[in-house]
């Protein structure tokens, strides 16, 4: 419960609640990995990226298996511009998370066609139910358009993965064009966080395969 409050509390804004709650999962349950996963994912969306890499290597430690703590670590690099560390973090065991990671790398790195490989992949895979992620690689690659467009498929399909919009860092470059603040007004996002860390859940939703705070478990 801690976990999924916190990291709700955090994507919807409430950084310093929500960290406070992920903290303490993690005082309560400190050799299991999902305990410094939510962790890592509040860190990361809370824009404390050297943190989020601590926390991911604590994770790694306690299951180097533990396939999408690369991919945060590598996004947490990939925040401080350390593109070589990220690189290497999303290489080092690549699932569909890790693909979002070295897509965005890729292309900083000016290895576009390798970027667009990744990308590829990723649309084979999950095809339209991955429409939020790939508003996060376009917003990042620059292509505002084709980033919006994705993010009307995300809403069409009622994609779970919104549930990060607010406070996602791979959508900032998107955050002054009107059509995503009209989509983040439509999502209508709680100013406050219900005691019990319940939440209201988007109906009929479609998910990618990125892990989020309802399912902290499930990864394929």
């Amino acid at each position: 419960m801690l976990r999924n409050s916190g990291l709700f509390a955090v994507e919807m804004g409430h950084t310093e609640p929500g960290l406070t709650a992920l903290h303490r999962a993690v005082v309560l349950d400190p050799m299991n990995p999902l305990s410094h996963a939510a962790l890592m994912m509040g860190l990361y969306y809370s824009r404390r990226y050297q943190e989020a890499i601590v926390a991911a290597a604590e994770v790694i430690t306690l299951n180097s298996d533990f396939q999408w703590a690369y991919g945060y670590r590598g996004l947490a690099h990939y925040g401080l511009d350390d593109l070589e560390r990220a690189r290497a973090s999303c290489e080092a065991k690549p699932d569909d998370f890790g693909r979002v990671c070295l897509a965005v790398t890729y292309e900083k790195l000016g290895r576009r066609a390798d970027a667009e490989a990744q990308l590829a992949k990723y649309k084979a895979r999950s095809g339209d139910s991955g429409a939020y992620i790939y508003a996060r690689i376009y917003a990042q690659w620059g292509n505002v358009p084709k980033a919006l467009e994705w993010l009307d498929t995300a809403i069409r399909l009622r994609n779970s993965d919104l549930e990060s919009l607010k406070t996602d860092p791979l959508m900032d470059p998107l955050r002054n064009e009107p059509r995503f603040q009209a989509i983040e007004r439509e999502l209508k996002f709680p100013n406050s966080i219900r005691p019990n860390g319940q939440r209201k859940a988007l109906p009929n939703c479609q998910s990618s395969k990125r892990p989020l705070s309802r399912n902290l478990r499930g990864r394929r």
